[in-house]
Parts: C-alpha cells; sequence; structure tokens
C-alpha cells in the first residue's frame, strides 16, 4: 500500500486555516461569554417584570451583538426608576473599585442604555421597561 504525503507548502497552509479557524471560534467563545457575564449585572431584569418581547441579533441574548428587552411591571414608574438608579448604580460604583478582569472587560466593549414608562394600552396601569444592550456591535 502506497503512502501519500502532501506538499509542505500545503500542509503549512493547512495548518495556518486551522490555528486561525481555532483561534478565531476561541476568540468569538470567550468575547461572548464576558458579555453574558456582564450584562445581567450592568442591566437587570426588574424584579416580578414579565418578558413582553425580547429579540437579539447573535448568538445569544446579552451576548455579542444587540439584546432588546421589552418588560412590564404592575409597580408605578417611579419605583421602578428608583430601583434602576439604585441597583445600577450601586453595580457601576462597585465594578469601577474592582479588580475583576469580567467587569473591567465588560465595561469597555459593551453599551447599554434603558427606558422606563406608563405601561401603554392595553394595560391600565404599570411600567414599560424597555432593556437596550449592545456588545461589540
Amino acid at each position: 500500500m502506497k503512502r501519500v504525503h502532501l506538499p509542505r507548502p500545503i500542509l503549512g497552509c493547512l495548518v495556518i486555516f486551522l490555528a486561525v479557524l481555532i483561534c478565531s471560534v476561541g476568540s468569538f467563545f470567550a468575547v461572548d461569554r464576558v458579555c453574558v457575564a456582564y450584562l445581567p449585572q450592568r442591566l437587570p431584569i426588574y424584579p416580578g417584570a414579565k418578558i413582553v418581547i425580547q429579540n437579539h441579533n447573535f448568538a445569544t441574548a446579552f451576548g455579542m451583538g444587540t439584546t432588546a428587552v421589552t418588560l412590564y411591571s404592575p409597580d408605578p414608574p417611579e419605583k421602578v426608576r428608583t430601583w434602576y438608579g439604585q441597583t445600577v448604580g450601586a453595580f457601576l460604583k462597585q465594578s469601577i473599585n474592582s479588580s475583576d478582569f469580567i467587569t473591567y472587560l465588560g465595561r469597555q466593549i459593551a453599551r447599554v442604555q434603558y427606558d422606563i414608562t406608563e405601561a401603554p394600552p392595553p394595560n391600565e396601569t404599570g411600567t414599560q421597561i424597555i432593556l437596550y444592550a449592545q456588545c461589540v456591535d
């Protein structure tokens, strides 16, 4: 039986291609995990709120890409605003003094925004909460 040997240039190109592929997949997975670890702390879901709509444009919610979540809470908007102000503010204050690499990197690559308004019809009372996050997008 005759052995087939690949020419050195072809073997070299194959090794480089595989190395690039492994590095790319590994980098994607690592950055996605940083986003998933950081964003739910930076943009938490209000306690007891129900998810009305959730969309994301990449692999996972609150991972790489853009995530938008619309929530409904029966609580009044003032109470929800106060909770977000205190909760997000406390996390940001703690994260600035943190030496945790995931938190540091998350602050660098993620952008968040939230909007709190009175719930639209058909709800008579309550609050609509819109959470918007971008991570490496």
